[in-house]
């Protein structure tokens, strides 16, 4: 019935398909009538009322504002009362995770597991408690899952890290042990002046021929440049992506 990779949705999922879970939850609906008692439904039938077939767009609203107060009502991150706003959040999310994914290219399970972070950010701010509905929450979710493969986009796949490893473990094995050594390079990637990204300078060797499959300049000590040969000795460096500012990612990430 789920995806057969762990996700962040399925779980969630899993959570409920327990009767003993999805039994034991109660989420009390006021009703217009102030002398009425409110309406007691389980997460099921809470599921129902909202995605069912005889849903009411009038009932699925109150019942859409007291799950969102009974999720902020609890500080805790983990508790019964946002898992259960996560859960009826899913049907209207997991069309956007498919789009974004196939538009974009993006890996599923980090897909689900940002816009899970989003509703749970919405959920747990205090100042926007009173102006909160489903709409503004699937929104924020909506909007983190695109931006986060929009971001993506921008880093370029590499195989540079799994080629040292392999050839360091050839070397280490006895392979290559009557090879020259070769000269390598230190390389620093340092963290950048905004609050994402590395919490502290990267440093590897790299062999100089890997920077330059990839088109990379080198600053050398002496402060010549060496460029790939794919450049043009009479054009000037362009001012850009150095070797300690290229966003690198394992090839292969993206899904």
């Amino acid at each position: 019935m789920y995806p057969p990779h762990s996700s962040a949705f399925a779980s969630v999922r899993r959570h409920f398909d327990d009767p003993r879970t999805s039994d034991g939850v109660f989420v009390l609906v006021p009703t217009d009538s102030d002398e009425a008692d409110p309406v007691r439904l389980t997460a099921a039938e809470t599921h129902e009322a909202l995605y069912g077939p005889g849903s009411d767009p009038q009932f699925a609203t109150a019942v859409w504002k007291e799950v969102i107060r009974t999720a902020q009502s609890d500080p805790t991150p983990d508790s019964t009362g946002k898992l259960l706003a996560i859960w009826l959040a899913l049907p209207r999310l997991t069309g956007t995770a498919h789009r974004v994914c196939t538009r974009l290219r993006a890996d599923r399970s980090d897909v689900e597991a940002e816009m899970v972070l989003a509703l749970l950010e919405k959920l747990a701010d205090r100042d926007g408690v009173s102006c909160l509905t489903d709409s503004s929450l699937l929104h924020a979710a909506r909007a983190r899952a695109w931006h986060l493969a929009r971001e993506g986009l921008r880093e370029l796949p590499s195989t540079q890290i799994e080629r040292i490893t392999e050839e360091h473990a050839l070397t280490a094995s006895g392979e290559e042990a009557d090879a020259p050594a070769a000269e390598s390079l230190d390389v620093r990637v340092d963290r950048p002046d905004g609050p994402d990204g590395l919490c502290a300078p990267l440093r590897f060797r790299v062999r100089p021929e890997h920077l330059r499959r990839q088109g990379i300049f080198i600053d050398t000590d002496d402060g010549s440049q060496d460029r790939s040969a794919g450049h043009s000795p009479g054009k000037r460096r362009r001012p850009g992506r150095r070797a300690d500012t290229r966003p690198v990612r394992p090839a292969g990430r993206r899904g």
